[in-house]
């Protein structure tokens, strides 16, 4: 990766060469490495490096953006020249507005270089621990332990320069026996902190409790959803919370700022600076990232603000969430189980894909552990199940929640478990 002296040097050296209105410099990249392992053994093992410098200018609104990545003189030199030619051409963009000036940012801890510096051979002994968890079981494995690390320069005509970098470890392994499998996940800014050891721990005991899985009729059941399953909703649901369509009639949100839309015990909220999801401090103009409540306690309380939609109807800007953050209780997830009289189980969510953006209707598949629970225990495992269900709905029927946890799923998460009344399952399976 390159280090903070090195990317402010390449936007400022892009900026010497600007002869528009205003202009910005973005410097984007890092280091993808993985490990991925399949049938208990380790098949693939990647190291990419790579960055990009994205220049815009304006000449009044007309814009125009171009793209390199090479760095020296004279590629910086036509990188300007190109998207300065291309905004003389560009008809008017309405909606633009000059790049913001110096800001300041919150304090947030989501670089760690022990990640980014992590080793092959490091990530192969964990996979290695964690085989030997799924066969002394009897079971095959199959996931992968990723080590990314990833930073953006900016810098603007407008006196703005600024610089973050961010890591992400996240171990995933799926258990596998003769007809059935379970799954679980360790993530963290931090590596030290991944445990896939543990995971693969977690993931054979769903596998095992999964064998010989039963058919259920689809329908509305209670469910209890994992973090993982509850987060990826969650994040369909955070990334349609667009100001502008909700007030111009093009969202499931339109019209329901400041009315209830959840439980009263629902709140989430974004914030970089929280130590247990620390998150990158500024968004790829170099506006900050501020900590936003988008519900409060079942209120919907903010819409994500564009720079140019706060201008226009003097709102606040939120930009979008960079984590997301649902922590409603302190009881495990066995507590929630244990009060369940019927119902299922869901570990996680997988192929989901949205039927109807207006009422942000979702369908998808569970897969790798889905049960039935009755009086209070895990009886035994199901065959897989279609769902037809919307995050706003599934936020309106929470009775219950546990302790978060981390997880990647859908984006870096902190979410409790949830216990929902009403979960609509449309259709069933064969495995």
């Amino acid at each position: 990766m390159m280090s903070p002296d090195e990317a402010r040097e390449v936007v400022s050296r892009a900026l010497s060469f600007v002869h528009a209105d205003h202009a910005e410099a973005v410097l984007a990249g890092g280091i993808e490495q993985s490990t991925r392992f399949a049938n208990s053994a380790i098949t693939q093992n990647i190291v990419k490096q790579q960055s990009s410098l994205s220049v815009r200018v304006a000449f009044g609104n007309r814009v125009g953006v171009a793209s390199t990545t090479r760095y020296a003189e004279d590629d910086l030199r036509r990188t300007v020249e190109r998207a300065e030619e291309l905004a003389r051409l560009a008809e008017p963009d309405t909606e633009y507005l000059p790049p913001p000036g110096p800001a300041q940012y919150p304090q947030t801890s989501c670089f760690v270089a022990q990640t980014v510096e992590a080793t092959p051979e490091q990530r192969a002994e964990a996979i290695r621990a964690a085989i030997s968890a799924c066969e002394s079981q009897g079971l095959r494995a199959s996931g992968s332990f990723t080590t990314d690390g990833g930073f953006m320069a900016v810098a603007n005509t407008n006196g703005l320069a600024a610089y973050t970098s961010e890591s992400f470890a996240r171990f995933i392994i799926t258990a596998i026996g003769e007809d059935s499998s379970g799954w679980a996940e360790s993530c963290s800014r931090d590596v030290r902190e991944i445990s896939a050891e543990a995971a693969a721990r977690k993931a054979s005991e769903k596998a095992l409790a999964a064998a010989h899985p039963r058919d259920v009729e689809p329908g509305a059941y209670p469910v209890i959803l994992e973090p993982a399953a509850a987060g990826e909703m969650l994040s369909y649901m955070v990334y349609s919370l667009d100001a502008k369509a909700a007030h111009e009639g093009r969202s499931a949100f339109s019209g329901k700022e400041g009315q209830r839309i959840a439980d009263d015990a629902v709140t989430v909220v974004s914030s970089p600076s929280d130590e247990r999801c620390p998150a990158p401090p500024m968004f790829s103009d170099g506006m900050p990232v501020p900590d936003v409540t988008w519900i409060s306690k079942g209120v919907l309380t903010n819409l994500a603000c564009s720079r140019f939609w706060a201008q226009k109807t003097g709102r606040v800007f939120t930009g979008w969430p960079r984590n997301l953050i649902l922590d409603g209780g302190r009881a495990s997830l066995d507590d929630l189980i244990a009060g369940m009289e019927r119902g299922i189980l869901v570990t996680r969510f997988w192929y989901i894909r949205t039927v109807d953006p207006m009422k942000l209707l979702l369908t998808g598949m569970t897969r790798d552990g889905l049960f039935w629970v009755e009086n209070g225990k895990v009886r035994h495992g199901l065959k897989n199940l279609r769902f037809n269900e919307s995050p706003i709905n599934m936020l309106a029927q929470v009775e219950g929640m546990a302790t978060p946890s981390l997880t990647g799923e859908g984006m870096f998460a902190l979410i409790s478990p949830l216990l929902v009344k009403g979960f609509r399952f449309s259709s069933g399976t064969v495995f």
